[in-house]
């Protein structure tokens, strides 16, 4: 028996990797739903947008016009069809694929408290998923990337060596011990992500896979199905 009621519309909100040119797990979502509860009639949304972050901007972002979803947030509220539920995924462009920072680990937990906050006066309820790996130490996705901690100028391409050990999972930690009112679930996709690595991910160690997708939904439908 599924958690969600009749007529919900639910937004997935989150960066490129929710986005995934509209053919990842918010799309995978609603054609389980539309098969298996076809009487519910819930929309899923894909509210995805390349890059965006959670953090904003930095003075070590080299990038400095990348998405803030601040920026965007009103207008999503504001549009023809407001959610009755938020999944929201946020954290692989948040570190900027550097190192550790603690200018950026309190942006993370600050905004998302302050998201938080806003989604109470919205009422709508908001799911939490962890951000999903770097899944540097795939064989398939460590090749022609310029990896290594003695490299400082950390991008897409060039990503801190152990930016998923020591800066995915302090973000990971927050979404999972962060409690809220309007919070209805929190789940892990990280963990069934990277123990299937070499099924979820081809040479983009950034963005999962068809099958990776089909995990991350797999794990949403685990919790409210």
């Amino acid at each position: 028996m599924s958690k969600f009621k009749k007529n919900q519309t639910i937004a997935c909100l989150g960066d490129s990797i929710t986005c995934n040119n509209f053919s990842g797990y918010p799309e995978y979502l609603q054609k389980y739903m539309d098969k298996e509860f076809s009487h519910l009639n819930l929309t899923f949304l894909n509210w995805g947008l390349n890059e965006e972050t959670l953090t904003g901007p930095s003075k070590v972002d080299s990038l400095p016009t990348r998405p803030f979803l601040f920026d965007r947030l009103d207008n999503l509220l504001n549009g023809n069809t407001k959610p009755d539920i938020i999944i929201f995924c946020y954290g692989m462009y948040c570190g900027l694929f550097g190192e550790p920072s603690e200018e950026i680990f309190c942006a993370y937990e600050d905004n998302l408290r302050y998201f938080l906050d806003r989604m109470k006066k919205e009422q709508i309820k908001v799911i939490l998923l962890t951000p999903p790996p770097l899944a540097l130490d795939s064989t398939k996705a460590t090749k022609g990337l310029g990896i290594g901690s003695y490299h400082k100028n950390y991008d897409l391409l060039h990503p801190y060596l152990y930016y998923d050990e020591e800066v995915i999972q302090e973000f990971m930690c927050t979404i999972l011990f962060t409690t809220h009112p309007v919070i209805w679930d929190r789940i892990d996709i990280h963990t069934p992500l990277i123990n299937n690595k070499e099924l979820c991910y081809g040479k983009d160690p950034v963005h999962p896979n068809i099958k990776g997708h089909e995990v991350i939904a797999s794990e949403i439908i685990k919790n409210f199905v």
